[in-house]
């Protein structure tokens, strides 16, 4: 994703992308607020501490603040996570996990800090980028777009040339034409806009070095252009003009027309311009400017903390080897089968039900929804889902995972009965093999998050004090359960707008009023 389009996204999206990106920010295995009452860690009892507003806890300077775990929650849809209806107890745990999660990221944000991560070349390049992307996209809307505003002479000017007077110049037709006009200012003002932008300023473009026929011989410290007193060299430019394929291949494939690569150097210096100019107008000092890259700076820092640390964790193939065993159970999965099954009190019973359906005269589905002790095979016609090797029975999981799909097996007895068996599918076990990549890079995952998760319980014994407030958090709660009991209350009484809405639908549908 381009820095263009981050500066797009709700900050609390990109928060939450971070917290479910880091492994052991999961649900299980996790230390803190998820595992244990809230407000109870070892470092900070239960507070009762007033807090301004709607904070409900702190880490380090950083605080937590019930909105934003809301936003946080509100915003999850993207990512896969089911969003609980307000006011309700599943809503509240999903909240208390979220809050896990954010203490988490911002015990690794304090670290990241504390360890000068912020300093490294990988975070300050990437911020300067997406810094100068927001100061490019607020001095394109503030000095070379602006505001567009449209006069009502314009618009009765424009009604005159362009609409028959037999056409009523209502409040709907100026608002059209009003929308109109200020399209056609925007185009003419996108047209000019680089001259503008470039007014005064010396440019120059080495094309030489621009060319295709230099790829092979190019240093990254040759200059491609000169804009102003600023030289920019390809090194600047190179991941501009890499081809779309560049990152399938892992190899620095760049575009290969000419026309296209100008195209793109002209771009990259009319960004370079505008940011510029932004920051020469302070607008690097704005508030908005402020706002709308201060969560992407917190979450890139925990990111680059994040991926470091697992870069410094990476286990050696023996390292791997060795927790790949003792953590077998964990990382294999097991074989699973789709099984069908027919219960009865006797071996006899049961080689007689076999028998009819061998020779076609009743299916599986027929003989356990008539004959099945099972209580519910009559709704289930003994259909039994997906189960595990070594989840039953010994001698029925046995007897059915050394079955063939498709063959009615037994009888085969157990403490519940005597079973016919039929095996619908198969999965195959997987992650069995240090060997397969597929098993390598899921035992890898495994290592790093067990790692992760030890080294924040340790952050938050050792470094960082966290404090969470439990009272804020258990009124926020109940704020939000009042609120949806007064709907609730609000729609039962007669004529409310939900009363109406069920007439409309009950008219619709053809249903009949109750009776008074």
């Amino acid at each position: 994703m381009s820095a263009k389009s981050l500066t797009k996204l709700a900050p609390f999206t990109l928060l939450l992308g971070a917290l479910l990106a880091a492994p052991g920010c999961g649900n299980e295995g996790e230390a803190g607020v998820a595992n244990a009452k809230v407000g109870s860690s070892a470092e900070s009892p239960k507070q009762s501490v007033v807090e301004p507003g709607d904070i409900i806890a702190r880490v380090g300077d950083e605080v937590i603040r019930f909105s934003e775990l809301n936003t946080m929650l509100n915003s999850s849809a993207m990512v896969g996570l089911s969003i609980p209806a307000l006011g309700t107890p599943e809503r509240n745990q999903v909240i208390i996990t979220l809050l896990d999660k954010a203490i988490s990221a911002n015990l690794i944000y304090l670290d990241a800090k504390k360890q000068g991560t912020d300093r490294q070349a990988v975070y300050t390049t990437d911020m300067n980028k997406f810094e100068n992307a927001v100061l490019e996209q607020m001095y394109k809307e503030r000095v070379l777009i602006g505001k567009i505003p449209v006069s009502d002479e314009e618009i009765d000017d424009y009604y005159k040339s362009r609409i028959t007077p037999e056409t009523e110049l209502n409040d709907d037709l100026r608002l059209a034409i009003e929308s109109i006009i200020r399209k056609q200012k925007y185009t003419r003002l996108k047209e000019n806009m680089r001259e503008r932008l470039r007014a005064g300023t010396g440019i120059t473009i080495n094309e030489d070095v621009l060319s295709t026929s230099n790829d092979a011989s190019r240093s990254p410290v040759d200059v491609v252009a000169t804009v102003g007193d600023r030289r920019i060299t390809w090194g600047d430019v190179d991941t501009v003009m890499r081809g779309a394929d560049y990152r399938a291949t892992l190899s620095s494939f760049y575009v290969d027309n000419e026309e296209e690569r100008m195209q793109r150097l002209q771009a990259y210096i009319d960004s370079e311009l505008m940011a510029a100019k932004a920051r020469e107008a302070g607008m690097d000092k704005d508030p908005e400017f402020e706002k709308r890259t201060a969560e992407y700076r917190k979450t890139r820092l925990i990111n680059v903390h994040r991926n470091g640390l697992f870069q410094r964790w990476t286990p050696s193939d023996d390292e791997l080897r060795t927790y790949f065993m003792d953590h077998i159970d964990t990382i294999s999965v097991p074989e699973s089968r789709k099984v069908q099954m027919v219960v009865v009190k006797t071996r006899e019973e049961a080689e007689s039900i076999k028998a009819r359906i061998d020779k076609g005269e009743i299916t599986m589905f027929q003989a356990a929804q008539q004959y099945s002790l099972d209580p519910a095979a009559k709704q289930t016609l003994g259909e039994m889902g997906w189960v595990r090797h070594g989840t039953g029975f010994p001698e029925l999981d046995d007897f059915t995972f050394n079955l063939d799909v498709d063959v009615v097996g037994g009888p085969v007895e157990s403490p519940a009965g005597w079973h016919l068996v039929k095996v619908l599918d198969v999965i195959d076990a997987q992650f069995q093999n240090i060997e397969d990549e597929d098993t390598r890079k899921r035992t890898l995952r495994m290592f790093l998050k067990d790692k992760f998760n030890d080294y924040v319980v340790n952050l938050r014994k050792n470094d960082f004090k966290v404090v969470v407030y439990d009272d804020e958090l258990t009124r926020q709660f109940q704020k939000e359960a009042d609120y949806i009991a007064g709907l609730n209350k609000k729609a039962q009484q007669a004529g409310s707008v939900t009363e109406q809405r069920q007439k409309e639908l009950d008219k619709w549908i053809g249903k009949p009023p109750p009776p008074q």
